[in-house]
């Protein structure tokens, strides 16, 4: 009966850490920030990041879809999947990011669209309240 408990607490303690690891790998999953972006016009936007797909929300509707991955903690490597930008889906962009204080900013590494730099530059997005669904 011991073995058994510990196996058990072992197994417990073992996936507590897999699943935390994995959540603390992207501080990007699962968030929406919101703030300004030239597009070209600076305009209010939301981002919503699941695991590996930003929406960018303009006016209620999507108007880009892209995908990411982080290249290590503060790097984030994103690409248009469809939208109205004038980005081409082989352009790839490279950022750096910060989060501090619920706030977010990318800094430009190398984006061959400059319109995604446009929108991105100088501008500072803050984390959105998180919603919680009542039962």
């Amino acid at each position: 009966m011991e073995n058994v408990k510990n196996f058990l607490l072992t197994a417990f303690l073992f996936m507590s850490t897999v699943c935390f690891s994995q959540q603390s790998a992207n501080p990007l999953a699962n968030t929406e920030w919101n703030g300004i972006a030239n597009i070209p016009s600076p305009e209010e936007i939301i981002f919503k990041f699941s695991n590996g797909t930003i929406d960018l929300v303009f006016l209620g509707s999507v108007a880009e879809k892209m995908k990411y991955s982080l290249t290590d903690k503060e790097t984030i490597k994103l690409f248009k999947i469809e939208g109205n930008s004038p980005c081409d889906s082989a352009d790839k962009g490279s950022y750096k990011f910060v989060i501090k204080n619920d706030t977010l900013t990318f800094t430009n590494v190398e984006d061959p669209c400059m319109a995604r730099q446009m929108a991105f530059y100088g501008n500072v997005y803050k984390k959105a309240a998180t919603k919680t669904t009542s039962k």
